[in-house]
């Protein structure tokens, strides 16, 4: 069994250990934390886990180092690590957006790499995490990293190139089905609705509705085709909707999204 290295115990890298260790890939006793808030370590310390006193000491006790930091501390964490002997023979494993595998190997002494965009349904192991990998990784390597996220959800390998705006598609994109739900949820207020059992509906009525596109052979757009009959109620809402351009909204949103991916790299490389 591996001895693994988390450096930031956050909400995913929480989704990521809970999975693990409900597969039973890993136990407390081969987990090491490092993290600025040692409260977040708190509940896996008390089952057996190291927390570790420093990020160097956390992967130099370590055979496969994970970083779940912001791509923001890249430049503060990726130093310190360079700094631990035989780092770069360790799998070194990062979920942060918009930071490439060269960054990180050209900092950790051309380590292999595996990148990995997550997102929050992992919380309750419904995840979707793109996985693309260095060419240096071992074929072992990668399946122990994709069976690590698979624990938590489904898993798509893709090509990195592809990295920076499937993260649009994929880990940032649940905050607008999230912003979708509450604008629904506003909506139903503002009609005079009643709260109890509201969300709940919303919620079953989008979880049906992706349902349904997945198990059918339409497109998304026809499946707006059949719900929208000529003269009815949901023509009128697709009105306004097409009148604010709902669609051209979202896509400009996405471009941001990968715009933002990239500037993270080129500030994570100075």
């Amino acid at each position: 069994m591996r001895t693994i290295a988390f450096i930031g115990v956050g909400n995913m890298a929480g989704a990521i250990i809970g999975g693990m260790l409900g597969s039973g890939m890993v136990d407390h006793s081969h987990l090491v934390l490092s993290d600025c808030f040692p409260d977040k370590c708190a509940r896996y310390v008390d089952n057996g886990a190291t927390l570790a006193s420093s990020v160097a000491e956390a992967a130099a006790a370590a055979d496969c180092v994970v970083l779940s930091v912001k791509p923001q501390n890249f430049s503060e964490i990726l130093p310190e690590l360079a700094t631990v002997p035989g780092i770069n023979d360790k799998l070194i494993i990062t979920i942060a957006a918009g930071i490439s595998i060269n960054t990180v190997k050209s900092a950790l002494h051309d380590a292999p790499v595996v990148r990995v965009l997550p997102n929050t349904p992992m919380l309750i192991g419904q995840g979707v995490s793109v996985v693309c990998r260095a060419e240096d990784v071992s074929a072992a390597d990668f399946e122990f990293v994709c069976d690590a996220f698979r624990a938590s959800g489904r898993v798509h390998i893709i090509d990195e190139s592809e990295m920076n705006r499937i993260i649009s598609v994929t880990s940032s994109s649940p905050a607008y089905v999230f912003l979708f739900i509450n604008a629904i949820l506003e909506g139903a207020r503002a009609q005079g609705l009643p709260e109890e059992g509201l969300l709940d509906c919303i919620c079953d009525m989008v979880i049906g509705s992706a349902a349904l596109l997945k198990a059918g052979d339409l497109t998304p757009a026809e499946q707006v085709k059949v719900v929208t009959s000529k003269g009815g109620t949901t023509e009128r809402a697709m009105a306004v909707l097409n009148e604010r351009d709902m669609t051209g909204m979202v896509i400009d949103a996405m471009r941001a999204c990968t715009a933002r991916a990239e500037e993270l790299d080129r500030a994570s490389r100075g």
